[in-house]
Formats: structure tokens, C-alpha cells, sequence
């Protein structure tokens, strides 16, 4: 599996899919952004997370050309949707050896399972 990292713009590539680290602070939508991926072949981008109203979502862009952006989506998830994507991606980061990405997901992981006000 093809893997690079870039510090300086806190990304790490994992075979085809650029993760993003999180944002604990609330973007301009409201949103804490808690797994972010995006891929350059097709140019698409998942993003997993707590909206404004502290409920969890999952959110789909298809950003290559106009073909396929009636499937874009922002959806409420369950709460163990979303803890199930943090465990997943935890497994993923461990099995590429990527220990402080591993670690950061493991952070994000128990703040989750500790701070109800989070999610409703």
C-alpha cells in the first residue's frame, strides 16, 4: 500500500485517499470535522463528523465534473455509525503503520466517549 505523509499540511496519503487530520473547532457551517478523506481519481471527498445541531453526519461530494453530483449527500448518522468509522479508520492507520494518526483517531475516539454535550 502506497503511503506519504506531509506534516506541514497535516495529511497523510493511505493507497488512493488523502486523510485530512480533524477539526476540533467548528467550521464556518457549524460543523467539527472529525474524519476527513478525499481522492484525486475520481475527485471526491467523505467527510464524518458532529454538525451545528450535535448530531453525527456523514457527508459525500463528487467534485470531478458535473456527471455524478446528484449523488453529493450530507446525512444524519447514528451515533454508532459514526463511532464505527473512528474505529475503523483507527484499524486502518494501525495496519499502515501510522502510529500518531492511529493515536490522534484514539484521542477523538475518547473525547467522543466522554463528552456527551458532543452528540445528542
Amino acid at each position: 500500500m502506497d503511503i506519504k505523509k506531509d506534516i506541514k499540511n497535516n495529511t497523510v496519503y493511505v493507497d488512493r485517499w488523502l486523510y485530512h487530520k480533524p477539526q476540533f473547532m467548528p467550521n464556518q457551517d457549524g460543523n467539527i470535522i472529525l474524519i476527513s478523506k478525499g481522492c484525486f481519481g475520481p475527485v471526491e471527498v467523505y467527510e464524518w463528523g458532529i454538525d451545528a445541531n450535535k448530531h453525527a453526519y456523514e457527508r459525500y461530494n463528487w467534485l470531478e465534473n458535473d456527471f455524478y453530483t446528484y449523488e453529493n449527500y450530507c446525512i444524519t448518522i447514528e451515533r454508532e455509525q459514526l463511532l464505527q468509522q473512528i474505529q475503523d479508520v483507527i484499524l486502518l492507520f494501525k495496519n499502515n503503520d501510522l502510529p500518531e494518526w492511529a493515536e490522534m483517531s484514539e484521542t477523538i475516539l475518547d473525547k467522543f466517549n466522554r463528552e456527551t454535550e458532543w452528540i445528542s
